[in-house]
């Protein structure tokens, strides 16, 4: 896939973050864009570098820094985000003129969190999705539809389509002999490979 059409995902990959990590991946990819995200990256390559590679890549990147807090009491907050997220900006300001035409958007739970946690982001335009996945596609949706001024599908028709192929791919994971642990717990790459096949299949 080309630079044009490719988006850098950064975000939790926890199993708290599912539901809205596997509709987020399907509407990149139900828009006719290329998600690229670090958790299909091979444990033999160094991570940072391989990140650096999908950030430079892509010409847009979408960041959810929503688990800058932790989850539960104990835990320690998530700083991979705000770190990818940093690369990605310095891509943008010291990069080639190429880079310089990178966009992103920022993704957040709640509105202005983010301040507590980032201030030096603070001039920067950023979303609340309300852990919600509808809102978090309607956020996407609008933002590309302000960078590319082109119409695209409803929010509604998108989360319609991604709940049919959620049900599609359960029966017939069922049928393929997957138990119902490892219906839940696909890897990434599994997932975006079946949403690619099924989205090719339908009539959009």
């Amino acid at each position: 896939m080309s630079f044009e059409r490719s988006v850098f995902i950064n975000c939790p990959f926890d199993d708290n973050y599912r539901h809205l990590l596997q509709p987020l991946l399907f509407s990149i990819l139900y828009l006719g864009f290329e998600p690229k995200i670090a958790s299909t990256i091979s444990s033999g390559n160094i991570r940072v570098q391989e990140i650096k590679k999908l950030i430079k890549d892509s010409q847009y990147s979408i960041h959810d820094i929503s688990r800058c807090k932790p989850l539960f009491a104990g835990d320690m907050p998530r700083f991979n985000m705000p770190f990818e997220l940093g690369l990605d900006i310095g891509c943008q300001t010291y990069g080639s003129r190429k880079l310089n035409d990178k966009k992103c958007l920022i993704l957040e739970t709640e509105k202005y969190h983010y301040q507590k946690v980032i201030s030096d982001i603070s001039g920067q335009d950023i979303k609340e999705h309300d852990d919600n996945p509808q809102k978090l596609i309607s956020q996407v949706r609008e933002w590309f539809i302000g960078l590319l001024n082109m119409r695209l599908p409803g929010v509604e028709m998108i989360f319609a389509q991604y709940n049919d192929f959620t049900f599609d791919i359960i029966q017939d994971l069922a049928v393929e002999g997957f138990s119902q642990k490892e219906r839940d717990s696909l890897s990434t790459t599994e997932f975006i490979m079946l949403a690619k096949e099924w989205i090719l299949n339908i009539d959009i």
